[in-house]
This record gives C-alpha cells, sequence and structure tokens, in this order.
C-alpha cells in the first residue's frame, strides 16, 4: 500500500480517473505496449513512465514510475500495487527489478563519496554498507570487518547520519569525509569518541541521505549485497558471507 501511495500521490486524481475511461483507444491498431502507454498518458497526464514492459503474467504490465514499480492492466483501468510472485518458481519478480534498481544506484555513487576497506588479497565480492557513526549496531559491524576483508569481501562505507542535518552524527560524518584519515577518524567515531577536524562535506553528507531513501533504507547499518539484494541490520562476518555467496549462485 505504501509503494501505491507514492505512485499515485496529490498529482493524481484517482477518483475521476475510473469513470473518465472509456476504450476508443482500443480501436485502434496498437501494439499492446503502445495501448497501455498511450492509455496511461490520456487518463493520467502527470504520470512519469520511466519504463513499461510485459510481464510473464498475461495481460498484465510492469510500470516503473520515479523508482516505484507497480502493474497496469492493458486497458489503463487498473493499477496494481505490491509483488509480483511466479508461484511454479518461487520467484520475486518484483525484488528482481528492485534489486537491478539498486545496483544502477550503487554503480553511480563516486569513490570519494565513500570510504572503501580493500579485501585483502583477491577481490571476490563488493558490499555496500549504509553506516552511522552514532549506531551501536554499527559499530559492532565495523567490528567485523577485518574478518570480511580477509574473506574476499570489499566493504564500502556510506555515511548515513539517521537523525539528518545538524544532529552530532551528521556533524561527525562530514568531519569524517572532510579528513585526510577517514579511516582513523571513522574508528574513533565509532567508539563515541569526539573527533576534531572541519566539517566540509556537509552537501556530500546530505547526497548520501538522498541515495539512502533511494535504497530504501529504514534504519542502519543497511547492506546492499552485490545483486542489489538489501540485507538490514547487523549480521557477523560469517552469516554475512553466507548471505552474500547465496545471492551469487
Amino acid at each position: 500500500m505504501a509503494r501505491l501511495n507514492k505512485l499515485l500521490n496529490c498529482t493524481f486524481i484517482i477518483a475521476p480517473l475510473a469513470a473518465a475511461i472509456s476504450y476508443s483507444s482500443a480501436s485502434f491498431a496498437q501494439e499492446p505496449l503502445d495501448e497501455v502507454r498511450a492509455n496511461l498518458t490520456e487518463y493520467m497526464p502527470s504520470l512519469q513512465i520511466d519504463s513499461l514492459r510485459e510481464t510473464p503474467a498475461q495481460g498484465l504490465y510492469e510500470l516503473v514510475s520515479q523508482g516505484q514499480i507497480a502493474y497496469v492492466t492493458e486497458d489503463g483501468r487498473y493499477i496494481i500495487a505490491g509483488d509480483l510472485i511466479d508461484v511454479q518458481t518461487r520467484q520475486n519478480l518484483t525484488a528482481q527489478v528492485q534489486n537491478k534498481q539498486r545496483q544502477a544506484i550503487v554503480a553511480s555513487i563516486p569513490d570519494e563519496q565513500k570510504i572503501i576497506y580493500p579485501a585483502v588479497g583477491e577481490k571476490k565480492y563488493e558490499i555496500l554498507v549504509l553506516t552511522d557513526p552514532s549506531c551501536p549496531f554499527c559499530e559492532k559491524l565495523h567490528q567485523e570487518l577485518p574478518a570480511l576483508n580477509k574473506a574476499g569481501v570489499e566493504v564500502q562505507y556510506l555515511l548515513i547520519p539517521r537523525q539528518g542535518p545538524g544532529s552530532p552524527a551528521f556533524i561527525e560524518s562530514s568531519k569524517v569525509m572532510c579528513s585526510d584519515d577517514q579511516k582513523k577518524l571513522i574508528d574513533i567515531a565509532m567508539k563515541r569518541q569526539s573527533i576534531d577536524g572541519e566539517a566540509c562535506m556537509d552537501d556530500m553528507i546530505s547526497q548520501n541521505m538522498q541515495l539512502a531513501r533511494e535504497l530504501g533504507m529504514n534504519g542502519t547499518p543497511h547492506t546492499i549485497l552485490p545483486d542489489g539484494t538489501p540485507l538490514p541490520g547487523f549480521r557477523p562476518a560469517d552469516e554475512m558471507l553466507a548471505a552474500i555467496e547465496q545471492t551469487a549462485k
């Protein structure tokens, strides 16, 4: 329901939509996707259509609008929010699309916006960890980094102060990213010790917070696995490695 509320926000007028539907466009010899797009555009002129494609379910089309996923019938009359699941294969088709979206977002983040802990020896995997220096479970995960690195996992940190701009964690995050020795300062900050330095990266930390929203973070730590699967909360290194290897199969 939350996804539908985001998609069908104040830019749409829902009640008149159902009443206004006519099927005149069906008389034209259009390809199914063209017909769906035409109907949506006619009756929802404010709708931003990022992508529209067929699904394995006959007569149902996947609509992506501003990162939100929903499903629409060919006549444009019904929009469905929720996960599309193939019960035969047990695959969540919606989650697969969401994972690809997250992969694209992660790939777009420049290295200078992250703190990178490289793998020891051969790099087998990369993960992105959304973390907060004021979060106790982030500190616990921080202690697991050597084991992950030793197992061939490169860990990339993105600093996300949950309490927002002006909070102590926001200022600390800005100081860390402004420093020439980011890893030293994040070590100190994770131990709840004060750090010195200039907080000159407020814009970057604000950008990180926007990225966290796009990645669907609802708490820290929040890990994005290599295939885009989200892994919320703390996991010890062995459990995290098992999750990484499972998604890599």
